[in-house]
């Protein structure tokens, strides 16, 4: 069995690949389908400028937590890496179902598919079959995940538009 350990330090670049295909197209998507009227605070946490800078934000963070795991591995770090790991996997899965509900392309969807998901997908079965999580961690951080995803993200936005 592979050690996950071995090819954990791909996931930022996994992570930063979604965000680069997202950064083009988001901000568009965003004004097709959320009501400007009602929204117009949330449609300007979407311009170009403040996505970038929230990308930029995000993808580093998963550096620092992949690289903290890496060079503390406690229960800490691991718990925020898993936790991360669950929250890519559900961001990867509501691209699909926006696939579903929309009924056409939405911004980071091909690489949530063929990168994300999978990535993801085996990296939490990797830490489970070398027994470094259980699967009710693992469930909990998903169900975790699905509460928090966009919290996570509009706290991101937040920061940025403070540091742009």
């Amino acid at each position: 069995m592979l050690n996950p350990y071995r090819i954990l330090w791909i996931l930022p670049i996994v992570f930063g690949i979604h965000n680069f295909e997202e950064l083009f197209y988001l901000q568009g998507w965003i004004k097709e389908v959320v009501d400007q009227n009602k929204f117009q605070f949330l449609v300007s946490l979407y311009n170009f400028n403040n996505l970038r800078m929230a990308m930029i934000l995000l993808t580093l963070f998963s550096v620092i937590i992949v690289f903290m795991e890496y060079k503390r591995r406690n229960k800490l770090s691991f718990s925020i890496l898993i936790l991360g790991i669950c929250l890519l996997e559900i961001n990867g899965v509501t691209h699909f179902f926006q696939l579903i509900i929309f009924q056409r392309y939405n911004p980071g969807l091909i690489s949530a598919c063929l990168l994300i998901i999978p990535y993801m997908s085996y990296m939490l079965y990797l830490f489970y079959k070398n027994n470094y999580v259980k699967k009710k961690n693992i469930l909990k951080y998903l169900l975790i995940s699905i509460f928090s995803m966009n919290p996570i993200i509009l706290m991101f936005l937040l920061l940025a538009k403070i540091i742009s």
